[in-house]
């Protein structure tokens, strides 16, 4: 009810073209005082302030309210919040293109920045699948090489926020909610926890990810080194976008930060993240952002961390999807009353030993109307689009699970897990769609003002 009024109130100073701006952020700040911590709203700065002139949609204050954890459950403005989507890993830093000549381009990890139109073409592109949920590894982790936020230790590098500042800009724009690991297990293009160690002088080999030197565990256990981190995520969180003028930890576009991405100890999936890192980390983020929620980042359900009281949700990654799996993850984390998200799956079909895409999706589906649903959705690795502004390349990714929506070579498996895919990211917002894929233009919208 209270949201009700305050969207009645809003459209009256609207209508009205009244140029006391300053009212609506005092009726804000009232609203915030008065109404319990769920219904709490971002500050309105004046960028969005400005966006308050044209007539108030329930759009508008959904997109500057916070998602929250009930129970097991999500929920935005009192009621159930579904988040299923994609991976698009790229949206901050990218590896997959060579840019023309003069951009910016680190040939040793063939590292660039997506244009502004690949990055609002994907956002097109996950709204007309039925997307509402993006986990971008490169939206939060981003050390190590030059084009970094942070290149080398303490030292930022401003020019790198600028397709992050876009990408959540957009996604905002185009009803979408994020999710960002702060780190990677591995040592990819985009950096993580080897860099930390590097920053201290521990360089040990990474190319085998199956077994490491047991000196990687200093990234959780060394006191430099884990403030080190801590650092980062500050610097990263107080960041201001000059989009919306707020800082990352207030944007509820970022609705949650995950500890890392895959996270574990020596040996590959061996789970061997301490709890009193976990909950450092997790409860430096809540300091920093007490709306977000956090994501344990360890590579499966930890049962070591389900009682961490700064943890929210869980999440696992299927290659290839498994059925049993995913129900016993999930009864793990019914056991505490908290929130799973399938984090990655591989959604081609190419495995034998794979479960159908259509009996992994109806165990989340089946459970979306209990009264504990846990299951809060799940996100397919990865989607990839045009190589914009050149609207005739589709850009691919080496790894076997590049999904390119619209791609005329597409094969009809490719196309039809494709819409199985965007039925279920329907279903979970109760609604029906057909087996058709509508075309999605290129370059297309720069700002969609649209909300699921």
């Amino acid at each position: 009810m209270a949201a009700i009024v305050l969207t009645l109130a809003f459209a009256t100073f609207a209508a009205a073209q009244t140029p006391a701006l300053s009212l609506i952020q005092t009726l804000i700040t009232e609203f915030n005082a008065s109404e319990p911590a769920v219904y709490k709203l971002n500050p309105l700065t004046p960028q969005l302030l400005e966006t308050l002139i044209e007539p108030i949609t329930t759009a508008q204050i959904a997109r500057n309210s916070y998602v929250y954890r009930q129970g097991s459950e999500l929920r935005l403005n009192g009621k159930q919040w579904t988040a299923s989507g994609a991976n698009v890993y790229w949206l901050g830093l990218d590896e997959n293109v060579i840019p023309p000549a003069g951009q910016p381009f680190y040939a040793p990890f063939n590292a660039s920045y997506p244009t502004f139109g690949r990055i609002t073409e994907v956002m097109n592109t996950l709204q007309t699948m039925g997307a509402r949920l993006i986990r971008s590894q490169t939206l939060g982790v981003s050390v190590g090489n030059p084009l970094s936020v942070m290149p080398s230790l303490g030292v930022y590098n401003e020019q790198a926020f600028a397709t992050i500042d876009w990408a959540v800009f957009q996604a905002r724009q185009h009803g979408l909610r994020i999710m960002a690991p702060l780190v990677d297990n591995y040592d990819y293009y985009h950096g993580g926890k080897f860099d930390f160690l590097r920053f201290r002088g521990i360089d040990i080999p990474s190319s085998d990810a199956s077994k490491v030197n047991p000196l990687v565990q200093e990234f959780y256990t060394n006191p430099t080194i884990v403030q080190d981190f801590k650092n980062y995520i500050s610097h990263f969180l107080t960041h201001v976008n000059p989009y919306t003028g707020l800082t990352y930890a207030q944007d509820p576009t970022i609705f949650a930060y995950e500890t890392g991405n895959e996270l574990g100890g020596p040996i590959f999936g061996d789970q061997d993240v301490p709890v009193a890192w976990t909950s450092e980390i997790a409860s430096f983020i809540k300091r920093l952002a007490p709306h977000k929620l956090v994501i344990d980042g360890t590579y499966g359900v930890n049962k070591t961390h389900l009682d961490i009281p700064t943890v929210d949700i869980f999440s696992d990654h299927y290659y290839p999807p498994n059925n049993t799996k995913l129900e016993e993850d999930i009864a793990l984390v019914e056991s505490v009353n908290k929130v799973y998200l399938v984090g990655e799956y591989d959604w081609t079909a190419n495995n034998p030993q794979a479960a159908s895409l259509q009996s992994f999706y109806d165990i989340i589906e089946g459970r979306q109307n209990l009264s504990n649903p846990v299951v809060a959705g799940d996100l397919f690795w990865s989607l990839f689009t045009h190589d914009v502004p050149n609207c005739n390349i589709y850009v691919n990714h080496s790894d076997g699970f590049s999904l390119q929506y619209g791609n005329p070579s597409n094969t009809v498996q490719n196309n039809t897990q494709i819409s199985l895919i965007r039925e279920h990211f329907f279903r979970m917002q109760n609604l029906s769609v057909g087996s058709y894929l509508p075309a999605v233009p290129c370059p297309g919208n720069t700002v969609e003002y649209t909300y699921f």
